[in-house]
């Protein structure tokens, strides 16, 4: 398996070498392509208030059930959390009726309170940062088969349609939509720049949905940021998101993003403390049996 492994990691980097040594109307070509359409700027730092969304959980298998925790919050640049989520639970099986594992069944749980704690948070505040992209979660959910999923999951994604103070922020998207070549367009703009500024906004529309979609540099150097807006807004709205964040960004990456990943880990520790706290120290779990 080893010597297969190792073949096919071979042919592979074969493959990135070919994606390099294309001719003028593949690989250079798109990235001189994703040069012209980077904007070089140089930030004005604005004092706004900003707020970054995100959420984390964890789980414990038991002989027929699981148990859960879930954390969500907004988090701003002094670590002073907003609108709280806090969860512990017991299932057994999917709730959704749509075969889901539990990995599944929470990522789609914390979504869901990501969605409403972001619009709760939007109406005091200037700028919301929501880890993900809100495409790529909406598309997902299409596909499952559960009506009840799809429901709740909507019923909460759909006011945040039109929002103009909420962006979706990815650092590795696969998002091809500005440049459209085999790989994604963060690609090709990381091999065209390294300096500070963006790519105007782009719009494209999803199931009635408008989405302004641009990408970011925030710190000289560093990797460029995917940005989606459930809203149409304007190169104007680029360079005041750069002018809102560069001044506490960390490595290119938004401070309070990073922030509010810390404030809602939920640790292996605390998952721990939480099912003995639960009294279910004495139950075997699923793992046990692999420390035979």
């Amino acid at each position: 398996m080893l010597l297969e492994l190792f073949d096919k990691a071979a042919q592979l980097r074969s493959r990135i070498e070919g994606l390099r040594e294309m001719g003028a109307d593949s690989f250079r070509g798109l990235v001189e392509r994703a040069r012209e359409h980077w904007v070089g700027y140089v930030p004005r730092h604005a004092k706004c208030s900003v707020l970054a969304v995100d959420s984390g959980w964890n789980y414990r298998l038991y002989e027929g059930f699981y148990v859960y925790a879930l954390k969500a919050a907004a988090v701003g640049e002094s670590m002073n959390t907003l609108h709280p989520v806090a969860e512990v639970g017991i299932l057994s099986g999917d709730p959704y009726g749509a075969f889901l594992m539990p990995e599944l069944t929470l990522k789609y749980m914390a979504e869901i309170y990501e969605h409403e704690v972001a619009l709760r948070a939007s109406d005091n505040c200037d700028l919301v940062l929501v880890d993900g992209s809100l495409i790529a979660r909406l598309e997902d959910i299409k596909r499952r088969d559960s009506p009840r999923l799809r429901t709740e999951y909507f019923a909460l994604a759909k006011p945040l349609n039109g929002l103009k103070n909420v962006a979706f922020v990815s650092k590795y998207s696969h998002d091809k939509s500005l440049l459209g070549g085999e790989l994604g367009d963060i690609f090709y703009l990381n091999a065209a720049s390294s300096e500070v500024g963006y790519t105007r906004p782009h719009t494209i529309n999803r199931d009635g949905w408008a989405f302004s979609i641009f990408y970011v540099r925030l710190s000289e150097n560093a990797n460029a940021l995917h940005v989606e807006v459930p809203a149409a807004v304007d190169e104007g709205f680029a360079r005041l998101f750069i002018d809102m964040l560069c001044g506490t960004a960390v490595r290119g990456y938004p401070y309070t993003l990073m922030a509010a990943h810390k404030a809602v880990n939920v640790s292996d520790r605390l998952m721990d403390m939480l099912c003995k706290a639960a009294g279910l120290t004495g139950l075997h779990t699923a793992r046990e049996v692999l420390r035979v």
